[in-house]
């Protein structure tokens, strides 16, 4: 993970729950393009040598056979490679929300409350006054100490901070990766 800025993570809090929800839809989605990777898979076998399938009949070209045989292979590593490098990216940013989130738990409950209500759930100033009692300067006095807080403990450790589900989808799946690919 990469340090941030005061306003990089504004930002990022800004966006948090809708990047989550992307993130969401994006693993079902590519979940799906995967259950549909493993029908090609399947319905594409050259194992198989039914007279039904076409692939064994006695006046096929051998070289056009071949030729599929070596496309449909080609292809389907390379959509492989790419359904596996998708999901890293998606572990890898899901981690980064949780970090975000325990480094934000990691806060006073004052903090926490202010830098939610003010980025994560975005209410208007006018309301959190009212219900602070504060004036508008305290409070954003206060969340602008909250936030160098946020930052600098997140700043301090994402570098040794990791993606766990990325680093163990990596892990699980490099064995089974065609030989050559580099993910």
């Amino acid at each position: 993970m990469e340090t941030m800025t005061k306003d990089q993570m504004v930002q990022f809090l800004r966006g948090m729950n809708a990047k989550r929800q992307f993130l969401s839809d994006e693993k079902k989605r590519l979940k799906g393009s995967i259950e549909s990777l493993e029908e090609a898979i399947s319905r594409n076998s050259f194992a198989r040598s039914d007279d039904n399938l076409g692939t064994s009949s006695g006046c096929v070209n051998t070289d056009k056979v071949l030729h599929v045989l070596l496309n449909s292979r080609r292809d389907i590593e390379e959509e492989t490679r790419n359904c596996v490098l998708r999901m890293r990216d998606i572990y890898a940013a899901e981690d980064q929300i949780d970090y975000v989130c325990r480094c934000l738990y990691r806060l006073d409950g004052q903090d926490q409350y202010l830098i939610n209500e003010v980025y994560v759930k975005d209410v208007i100033m006018d309301q959190l006054t009212n219900i602070l009692n504060m004036s508008r300067s305290n409070i954003y006095r206060l969340l602008s100490r909250a936030l160098e807080r946020l930052l600098c403990m997140y700043n301090e450790g994402c570098k040794s901070a990791e993606s766990y589900k990325a680093d163990r989808l990596m892990a699980d799946i490099r064995p089974y990766l065609p030989a050559g690919c580099t993910a």
